[in-house]
Parts: C-alpha cells; structure tokens; sequence
C-alpha cells in the first residue's frame, strides 16, 4: 500500500491569479484588499510579492513589474524580476481575481485550523496535560 503524503490546503494557480491580476490592474487591489493578506498565500515568493504590493498600495504607489521588483531587490527567495513578470503574463484578466482571492483565503484558513488541530495534539500528549475543556 503507498503511502500518501499530506500536503497543506492551498491553490498556487488562484495565488498567482491574485498577484498577476493586481500587477495586471492597480484599481483591483480595492477588490481584494481586505480579503487576502500576505500570510494567507502559501508560497513564500508568493508571501515576499504580495507584501511588496501592500507596500506600494499602503504608499499610494502604483505596483508593476518594476515597482514591486524595486521594492524586494536584495531580498531572496522571491522569484526575481523574471518570475514577476511571469505572473502577469499569465494572468489574462482580473476579471476574476475576487474568486482568486477566496481561495486563498480559504485556503489559508483550512492550515490555520490544522495547526491548531495539531497543537491541541501535542498538548494532549505532554504529561499532565489540563483536560479541562
């Protein structure tokens, strides 16, 4: 019997689909602002990109291939220029984006909960553990 491994709740394509629609169209990030936050994107380049945006956003600075770029240059684990822009090759519209941006954070939400599930797991185990409820 092959044993299958446990990959955490979370969805690369609607994660991309956010960040390439907002490099795509400023004006969407209204749509999506108080929905996702970078903690709820899975990847850690996805996190770092979404975080640059925010910046720019919070700044009144408009967010491009090139102003997100500026923001996370010395940083690593990012993706580079080259992956930035990939994102918003890829992304054919924002039309979209409002459902992109429930996945992820439904997404996130589902880990919040196996960790806590995982957690009150752990504290199960440790010895005179209170099992008051």
């Amino acid at each position: 019997m092959e044993r299958q491994l446990n990959v955490p709740p979370h969805s690369i394509e609607a994660e991309q689909g956010v960040l390439g629609g907002l490099l795509l169209d400023n004006r969407a990030w209204d749509l999506v602002a108080d929905k996702v936050h970078p903690e709820d994107f899975y990847r850690n380049d996805h996190r770092q990109i979404f975080g640059a945006i925010l910046e720019l956003a919070d700044r009144g600075e408009p967010f491009d291939i090139v102003t997100v770029s500026e923001v996370l240059e010395g940083k690593s684990g990012w993706g580079g220029l080259a992956y930035v822009a990939e994102l918003a090759k890829n992304t054919p519209s924002v039309a979209n984006i409002v459902a992109y941006a429930k996945i992820v954070s439904e997404r996130a939400h589902l880990r919040r909960l196996i960790s806590i599930g995982f957690e009150m797991s752990r504290q199960a185990y440790e010895p005179g553990a209170d099992v008051a409820l």
